[in-house]
């Protein structure tokens, strides 16, 4: 069982002590405790059901400007007390690192309890029951439905000897659906959420069917660069994978990011901001770090202008920013990362950015995503699950699967128009995504 929020901080603080009994000159611990569920179909039938309970405490000791980290799994004091002499003299083994700043010093949290009791009881009866629905809805139209139902339980909570005192609990539940048809027929969707209330299983067998159905037989497209459509799932990738690798502090003084060299430039369309703001209220991550450091907004592009990176204590330290709390658990060699980002919206509705376009592409998620080069955030991967040619403002035609080698920042660059309806996409926070309409989107090759 989950731990609750108030006992996970009492582990917390209890750690730290035992860290600086231990030898530690400055101590941090961070409790996560969580519960999950996945209910996985295929063949429209349930094929797997499992469920864990885990809970976990990572120590980072400090001597000087030595740091070691060690973690258990175990709760009972001598075993906290040996992994905290562990991470001590894991510290003392430790090259030293001149630019450590030391561990954060307190700063005021807004604290929120994110769980839904809805999905706290959403068991293995209800998982199998919303899976039920999108099976019938792609079984009576002779299709094969494939995805996922999954929710999670967790708290985390984090303190350090200078008086850090974090926790707060949060529930999440995702799924997705893929529907497949004769004649090579796929249809995609997808939900993410901290209630279970708000899943409607219905609905996504519904979109996911009719886009396998309407997929069927799709033909050929050369290869070149066309106007496209891009449904939330697709928007998500772009957005999410521009802030993993370029909106980090530490990949733009590394010189790997496309803020590098271009702080206050506009590098995109006056209609893109995007943002990381765990804040705000559809959010689904921590409103504080893996430090205990309030998040802040942050405008990774404001108004088509490069904003600022998100930090952490070391490379605001290193960088001399501002801390926007974007740690990640110690050790850490990938930096701060943003885990709740949103793309702001435009006035459109995604049948009028069709309407408006004389030829191009419609594209309803992408897949096998990955990076090219993170100077120019050039991205490859192909489109899956639904994809149509668009000729007079109307979808025509489905299209088999295109392979892609695109710069996000030169994408976003060309974007023609956003809708106001935003979806949560994704894994890790997720992405709340707009529908784009990009002037100009490379397709390097086709599938067989």
């Amino acid at each position: 069982m989950t731990l609750q929020n108030a006992d996970a901080r009492a582990l917390a603080g209890r750690t730290v002590q035992m860290a600086i009994s231990a030898g530690a000159s400055e101590a941090e611990t961070l409790v996560m405790s969580s519960s999950s569920a996945l209910t996985r179909f295929a063949n429209n039938r349930i094929h797997q059901n499992v469920a864990s309970e885990d809970s976990g405490v990572s120590v980072r000791a400090v001597i000087g400007k030595r740091v070691g980290v060690a973690s258990t799994n175990r709760e009972d004091d001598a075993s906290l007390f040996a992994c905290c002499e562990a991470a001590v003299e894991a510290a003392r083994l430790a090259p030293e690192d001149a630019a450590f700043p030391g561990l954060p010093q307190p700063r005021p949290l807004s604290l929120e309890d994110r769980a839904c009791a809805t999905t706290r009881t959403f068991g293995a009866g209800e998982r199998a029951a919303a899976v039920g629905t999108i099976v019938e809805h792609c079984a009576s139209r002779g299709l094969t439905a494939a995805g996922q139902v999954s929710v999670s339980d967790t708290v985390i909570a984090v303190a350090n000897s200078l008086g850090v005192d974090a926790g707060m609990p949060g529930t999440t539940c995702r799924a997705t659906v893929l529907a497949m048809g004769p004649d090579e027929g796929s249809g995609w969707a997808s939900f993410a959420g901290r209630d279970t209330s708000l899943l409607d299983a219905g609905s996504l067998g519904e979109q996911a069917s009719s886009l396998a159905l309407r997929s069927a037989s799709p033909r050929d497209l050369d290869p070149g660069e066309y106007t496209v459509v891009l449904a939330p799932d697709a928007v998500a990738e772009l957005v999410q994978f521009l802030g993993w690798y370029g909106g980090s502090a530490k990949a733009v003084a590394e010189g790997r990011s496309f803020m590098t060299g271009h702080l206050g430039e506009r590098m995109m369309s006056q209609s893109v901001s995007i943002v990381d703001d765990a804040l705000a209220p559809h959010a689904l991550g921590l409103t504080f770090d893996f430090e205990g450091m309030p998040k802040s907004r942050v405008a990774l592009v404001e108004g088509g202008v490069v904003g600022e990176p998100v930090t952490d204590s070391y490379w605001a330290a290193r960088t001399g920013r501002r801390d926007t709390g974007h740690a990640l658990p110690a050790p850490n060699s990938f930096g701060p990362i943003p885990l709740d980002l949103e793309m702001a919206p435009g006035d459109a509705t995604p049948a009028s950015l069709i309407a408006s376009v004389e030829r191009g592409v419609y594209v309803t998620r992408f897949h096998y995503v990955n990076i090219e080069d993170p100077v120019t955030a050039t991205l490859t991967g192909m489109t899956r699950d639904g994809s149509f040619m668009i000729e007079d403002g109307r979808l025509t035609h489905p299209l088999r699967n295109l392979r892609f080698t695109q710069s996000a920042v030169a994408a976003l660059a060309s974007v023609g128009g956003l809708s106001s309806e935003r979806r949560m996409v994704g894994e890790e926070g997720g992405a709340l995504a707009p529908y784009a309409l990009l002037e100009r989107f490379a397709f390097t090759g086709r599938t067989r």
